[in-house]
């Protein structure tokens, strides 16, 4: 008698992509949320809409974006007169993938909800992203201890004396393993650039990455501020 083994091979798909945005205070920075827009441009269906070739576009991913404040109002007062369509509080968003938490006004300071929100996403995250004054509340919560940092370049003496705990670098941008921080308002474009160029997927998706940063036009400033 014979006897037959089979062999059944499970193919493992890549985990499905929850990105947050974080917005706390009134009157967030509303340019500082616009990396968030150059993430969202590797979605298939927006590849596809540009007519770009299937080969790049299966390259593409599906996400889910959320857009999360303390309350979970149905809109969040930005600059410049714009608000933003709020899809979840702090105690109904899922558990995220990617965390963008955007400027708020300098002078926000994170009540402890926030910071328990902070801490408890940040252990499942893949990456965590602050643009300009979004390094202030994530410093505040502790999140940011031991790690190297920057924040807006006219910030980090004050923010070097009140968190020792973070090492301070004067760069458009710095990654930290899964903690990448911006300085200035559109450095966060720059940081974006250059997470999807190292940080996503490992760097396995280099061609979409290169198109849709070439169709947006971002990525060449690079990490040093040339003055």
């Amino acid at each position: 008698m014979s006897t037959t083994t089979t062999t059944t091979t499970t193919t493992t798909s890549p985990t499905p992509i929850v990105f947050g945005v974080l917005l706390l205070g009134a009157g967030v920075q509303l340019l500082d949320v616009s990396p968030v827009d150059i993430f969202g441009m590797l979605d298939r269906a927006y590849l596809r809409a540009c007519q770009l070739p299937e080969n790049v576009v299966a390259q593409g991913v599906d996400v889910e974006f959320h857009y999360i404040t303390e309350s979970g109002e149905a809109l969040h007062p930005m600059t410049a007169g714009a608000k933003i369509g709020v899809t979840d509080s702090i105690h109904t968003s899922p558990r995220l993938t990617h965390l963008l938490l955007p400027g708020p006004p300098p002078t926000y300071t994170p009540s402890p909800a926030i910071t328990h929100f902070l801490t408890t996403q940040l252990p499942h995250l893949t990456a965590f992203m602050t643009v300009c004054t979004g390094v202030m509340p994530a410093l505040a919560s502790g999140i940011l201890d031991g790690k190297t940092v920057t924040a807006p370049r006219g910030l980090i003496p004050m923010l070097r004396g009140k968190y020792p705990g973070s090492e301070f670098v004067e760069k458009r941008w710095v990654r930290d393993g899964k903690v990448w921080t911006s300085g200035g308002v559109t450095n966060g474009l720059d940081m974006m650039a250059g997470f999807l160029r190292e940080g996503f997927r490992g760097g396995e998706k280099r061609e979409v990455v290169e198109v849709v940063l070439g169709l947006a036009d971002v990525g060449d400033r690079g990490q040093e501020y040339r003055d």
